[in-house]
């Protein structure tokens, strides 16, 4: 198949899996703040790491690691990567990062948040499948291209723009700011119409906005992205 036709109509995410993983999470949570009442509310990541580890009894392909390297955004509780392998298949690490992640600790949030990004990184997955594995095996991602315009005397800008211009990115992006207009605006409908007046309430436009001007064709393919994902 190729590369153009993957991107010609959205992907949805693995919703099995995230059912799944949902009931990880649910079990995990409950434990934790069982853990919390005994250690006088203190967090400890590297337990709530412990607790959804040992709670993947199905061995799904997805694990969760403790990060306590400092994040330069301090909202950024936790992040995740979807990997690809010809042998075992497909992957996700999912990072949290602790000291983002303690004192300001809650599970409501943390779940959605989770639940999310996984959305975002199942539907990565499912693009992986559209590809031939040879082709993928030497693919190239808009990040992987960024950094190494990085490296070679580019800017993180430069960097930034590659990554979001990756049809991939584009499209599993957009299903996050579909979720974001729903969850963080009064008027969804307005909102996908008119995301500039709401781009305060929607951090995946303004961080696209942030790379490139309102009339870019990257905006335009995002949210046509999202209004496809917005109607579902």
């Amino acid at each position: 198949m190729r590369i153009k036709e993957i991107f010609e109509a959205r992907l949805e995410p693995d919703y099995d899996f995230l059912a799944q993983v949902e009931e990880i999470v649910d079990d995990a949570l409950e434990e934790y703040a069982e853990f919390l009442q005994d250690n006088n509310d203190k967090d400890d990541i590297d337990e709530l790491e412990e607790f959804l580890n040992s709670n993947n009894y199905d061995e799904l392909p997805i694990e969760f690691i403790t990060d306590h390297n400092p994040r330069k955004d301090p909202d950024e509780w936790i992040s995740a990567a979807a990997d690809w392998d010809p042998k075992e298949g497909k992957s996700v690490r999912v990072f949290l990062h602790a000291k983002n992640l303690e004192g300001v600790y809650g599970p409501q949030t943390f779940k959605k948040i989770l639940m999310r990004m996984l959305a975002h990184e199942t539907i990565h997955w499912n693009q992986y499948d559209k590809f031939d594995p040879e082709v993928l095996n030497t693919y190239k991602s808009g990040y992987m291209k960024g950094v190494e315009k990085k490296n070679a005397g580019g800017t993180e800008r430069d960097l930034m723009r590659m990554y979001l211009r990756d049809p991939h990115e584009l499209m599993a992006y957009a299903h996050d700011l579909a979720d974001e207009m729903k969850d963080n605006t009064d008027n969804p409908e307005d909102a996908l119409r008119n995301p500039e007046k709401y781009i305060k309430e929607l951090p995946v436009y303004q961080r696209f906005r942030q790379s490139f001007p309102k009339d870019a064709k990257q905006i335009k393919q995002l949210m046509k992205y999202t209004a496809d994902y917005f109607k579902r």
